[in-house]
């Protein structure tokens, strides 16, 4: 005799439509006990579902970060905020003069009247190179703050003091102050180490655990920091087991989503989703693959809270599972480097590791100090570089293209008798910087891009070259940028103010960069050896 026991049955349509199968009409009770003994479930073959999970974890702080895989500098989840440490920079091309008297205030608040005085006549404040009358006055009261952190950043204790004019009994008042200073002044204005990469337009660090590199972001071009931006380096994969840490244990409990199929045939189901009537081609994987695991296996997935600290990377072992018969299980992590769950890409994804940076959520975030945006103008065959708005060196936002466009007067009548004007080159507006295409030295065929220099008559005819006036131009002068870094419809990089609270309730204010997509091509309407008829435009 032969006997057939069937555990699981999926519908299978042969007419493109599953619907009639997913419907389960029930036609009496005794074909659904049929159904049921097709389901195995009166032959008790079923696993037991877990009740109870016990497992180990251990948190290793992220106490550190580096901005070139080297240097490790310092980081405190607590009284730190991670995006302001890793992205934090001046607002401009330099340091503005408005910028150390910022600084300069902090300075005074924090340290005694005679030490502030001493420090003014040490590091005073230069305002010769401007007419503001609030500046002028702010150097009466004020020293040089970037310049006095700067110095007890860089100095030890006793050279410090000699470059900021203190006396001993001053410095030893005033050290931990200034170096509370010295530390919010290194996020603020970007005086710590940069992590910005001119010539691939992204940002690359890494964070550290107990003096070891243990997450990498290699291409991170966003605002936030998350764990999406983080991969697993070789020293975070061999992070120290769980060893002898307590045992933790928890309830799991079933998965629950939207739409959820019910798991009993006789219960009627959420009728705000229909998954008989999901549309999918059979390229569209991930759509079937969804309804899939909705269908089949929504039931097999279970949940529970795992203990992780703020600011740290966590190791999960020894993970067991009690069923409802008593049958323990060792659950492992699954040994695929290239696909995972909650936890970083990377090497050693066969163990488990939650990380849980000490991001700011809910950031404010401030008017844009800069925007540069990279177009290709294929007319040209150029990459040009649209400095739409920069600050100066005085710290004040300026909108180079409605400046440029209210500068724009009437066009210049047509000589008299003119029928025909040449033209040796067409105008370019000056906040165009153009990117030419050069050959890439350390390969076979590659092709990077260099800024060039293009000249411009002025109002006498006198041809003369434009300097970039903002730091994203002004840092890729003379160093190639790569070509697949501007796509087809280009890029645009900005930088704004942002500001946030640490754990602590500590308040924070960063520049940062962050880099978007573009709207697509451009045209300079770059020509030369142009003949114009009479009437048109020249």
């Amino acid at each position: 005799m032969t006997v057939y026991a069937m555990h699981r049955v999926e519908p299978i349509s042969r007419q493109g439509d599953p619907g009639q199968a997913l419907a389960a009409v029930v036609a009496d009770p005794l074909w659904m006990l049929a159904r049921q003994r097709q389901y195995g479930e009166l032959a008790g073959e079923d696993a037991g579902s877990p009740i109870r999970v016990d497992f180990r974890i251990v948190d290793h702080p992220i106490d550190g970060w580096s901005a070139d895989g080297d240097q490790i500098v310092p980081y405190d989840p607590a009284s730190d905020v991670l995006e302001a440490v890793v992205a934090g920079e001046s607002a401009g091309p330099s340091h503005s003069l408005r910028d150390r008297v910022d600084a300069g205030r902090r300075v005074a608040a924090a340290v005694p009247g005679d030490v502030n005085d001493a420090l003014r006549a040490a590091l005073p404040l230069d305002v010769s190179g401007t007419d503001d009358v609030l500046l002028a006055r702010a150097s009466e009261r004020f020293c040089d703050g970037l310049a006095a952190t700067l110095a007890v950043t860089n100095a030890s204790s006793g050279g410090a003091a000699h470059v900021l004019g203190l006396s001993d009994a001053q410095w030893s008042t005033a050290e931990g102050p200034l170096r509370a200073v010295a530390r919010w002044a290194a996020t603020t204005f970007g005086l710590g180490p940069s992590s910005w990469d001119p010539k691939r337009l992204e940002r690359r660090f890494g964070l550290a655990s107990d003096g070891q590199l243990v997450l990498g972001a290699p291409e991170h071009t966003r605002d936030a920091i998350d764990v999406p931006d983080l991969d697993l380096t070789e020293a975070g994969a061999a992070l120290a087991s769980t060893g002898d840490a307590p045992l933790v244990r928890r309830v799991p409990t079933p998965i629950r989503f939207p739409g959820m199929p019910d798991n009993r045939y006789w219960a009627f189901e959420d009728a705000r989703l229909s998954l008989a009537r999901v549309d999918a081609s059979t390229h569209d994987l991930s759509r079937l693959a969804l309804v899939e695991f909705s269908t089949v296996y929504g039931n097999d997935w279970f949940v529970f809270p795992t203990p992780v600290s703020s600011g740290t990377i966590a190791s999960v072992d020894d993970l067991v599972a009690v069923d409802t018969f008593g049958v323990k299980q060792l659950i492992a992590a699954a040994d695929l480097s290239s696909w995972a769950v909650f936890t970083p890409s990377g090497p050693g994804t066969n163990r488990a590791r939650l990380v849980l940076p000490a991001t700011a959520p809910g950031a404010l975030s401030g008017p844009v100090v800069e925007e540069v945006a990279f177009v290709r103008d294929e007319n040209a065959n150029l990459v040009w570089g649209l400095e739409k708005i920069v600050t100066d060196d005085a710290g004040d936002t300026q909108d180079l293209v409605a400046a440029y466009t209210a500068g724009l007067g009437p066009a210049e009548p047509w000589p008299q008798g003119a029928e025909l004007l040449y033209r040796l080159m067409t105008d370019v507006p000056p906040h165009w910087v153009p990117f030419v295409p050069v050959h890439d030295e350390g390969s076979l065929r590659a092709v990077v891009l260099v800024e060039a220099v293009l000249p411009r008559p002025d109002s006498a005819g006198e041809l003369h070259t434009v300097e970039p006036r903002s730091s994203v131009l002004r840092e890729l002068r003379g160093a190639p940028l790569h070509e697949e870094e501007v796509p087809p419809d280009g890029v645009v990089v900005t930088r704004r103010w942002f500001l946030a609270r640490s754990a602590d309730g500590g308040r924070h204010v960063w520049a940062g960069r962050s880099v978007r997509a573009g709207r697509g091509p451009g045209s300079s309407g770059l020509e030369f050896d142009v003949a114009i008829e009479a009437g048109g435009a020249w």
